[in-house]
């Protein structure tokens, strides 16, 4: 089994918050697999077997999935025996379309610099020639002018501080796919960007501790890589 992931110029770290939940999830699973690192560039060639021009996929006895929800869905409709990553899968999808605009949005607007920065020479070109329509101004600019996405960011997180006030996970005693999905993004932002993005005494700071030691502290040994 393998998945890909995306990598700047540190071939090892992947940072994509979309593959994190793909491997969170495989983890999950008690699944063997092995990391295939890309690069942006190297994408649309080396993925051309499974058809798309994105991270994460999974190929899997001779089966290409692409996008994590997807391959989500396959684990846990291919490996019933193993822990299930849902408790209703409907409420998974909702959770999982619902951290995209008020938070990966604000989020990617806010370290966008710092992903920059930590790509080679012509990746960097590559990202800045996708990103910068997405986001409506250069990267210079983006990292002059963060501070509004930062707060639209940290707002939107009022519900997760609130509920981790009295739950371990989102899946209660024990994480499910949602505690991935979010996890993933607060990796991303770890490893390529140097910035705070919680305050002390956040109940999220408990969350991420508890999450950060999972699967032998897995998360928890991910560092910034710029």
């Amino acid at each position: 089994m393998k998945l890909y992931e995306l990598v700047g110029r540190d071939r090892i770290n992947g940072y994509s918050p979309f593959v994190w939940r793909s491997r969170l999830a495989l983890e999950h699973k008690g699944l063997d697999y092995e990391l295939v690192s890309l690069r942006f560039t190297e994408i649309k060639e080396k993925l051309s077997f499974a058809n798309s021009k994105t991270v994460p996929v999974l190929e899997d006895k001779a089966k290409a999935v692409s996008d994590s929800w997807e391959i989500a869905c396959y684990l846990e409709d291919t490996y019933p025996d193993r822990p299930p990553l849902f408790t209703d899968r409907s409420s998974a999808k909702l959770f999982d379309l619902q951290v995209a605009m008020p938070l990966l949005a604000p989020l990617f607007r806010t370290i966008v610099s710092d992903i920059y920065d930590i790509l080679d020479e012509e990746n960097q070109q590559y990202f800045r020639q996708t990103r910068e329509p997405r986001i409506g101004c250069t990267i210079e600019e983006a990292r002059d002018n963060f501070e509004q996405p930062f707060k639209i960011f940290k707002d939107n997180l009022w519900p997760y501080s609130q509920y981790f006030k009295s739950a371990d996970f989102i899946g209660g005693a024990t994480p499910v796919y949602q505690d991935y999905v979010l996890y993933g993004m607060f990796l991303w932002a770890r490893m390529t960007s140097p910035k705070r993005l919680l305050d002390d005494g956040d109940p999220l700071l408990s969350w991420i501790e508890r999450m950060d030691r999972l699967f032998g502290g897995l998360g928890g040994r991910m560092k910034y890589i710029g």
